[in-house]
């Protein structure tokens, strides 16, 4: 998206009192079967339990609808290797797990709670 707007100010200064940006990359495996921590890191703002947020699919293109949805996080977690522990908020700069985005999210995406965020471009592995 473009370069001067309040997320993308956010992101370049890594505020954690900006706008909600945050970039899932990765969908990990939990002990329940079938479900998934979202693992991504925090770009800019804080992301918590409880956070209503909008979560935008690798499809989604702003001013649209589709590969958008508005849910609210269940539980943030930390992760470090093989264990998890739940904490209360991430700021930006680490990297989170989040509870409950599992089911609109394939692999990867952006979560926001700005209304104008456009989403971070899919970053692709070999």
């Amino acid at each position: 998206g473009p370069l001067d707007d309040k997320c993308a100010i956010g992101i370049r200064d890594c505020d954690p009192q900006g706008p909600l940006m945050l970039y899932i990359s990765k969908m990990v495996p939990t002990n329940d079967k079938g479900r998934f921590y979202a693992y991504g890191r925090v770009f800019s703002g804080t992301v918590k339990t409880g956070h209503k947020v909008r979560i935008m699919g690798p499809n989604y293109l702003p001013g649209k609808k589709d590969d958008l949805f508005l849910k609210t996080i269940q539980r943030t977690v930390l992760m470090m290797g093989r264990y998890t522990e739940a904490i209360e908020s991430v700021p930006a700069g680490n990297t989170v797990g989040l509870v409950g985005v599992d089911q609109f999210l394939l692999k990867s995406g952006t979560i926001s709670d700005c209304e104008t965020a456009h989403n971070i471009a899919v970053m692709k592995f070999s």
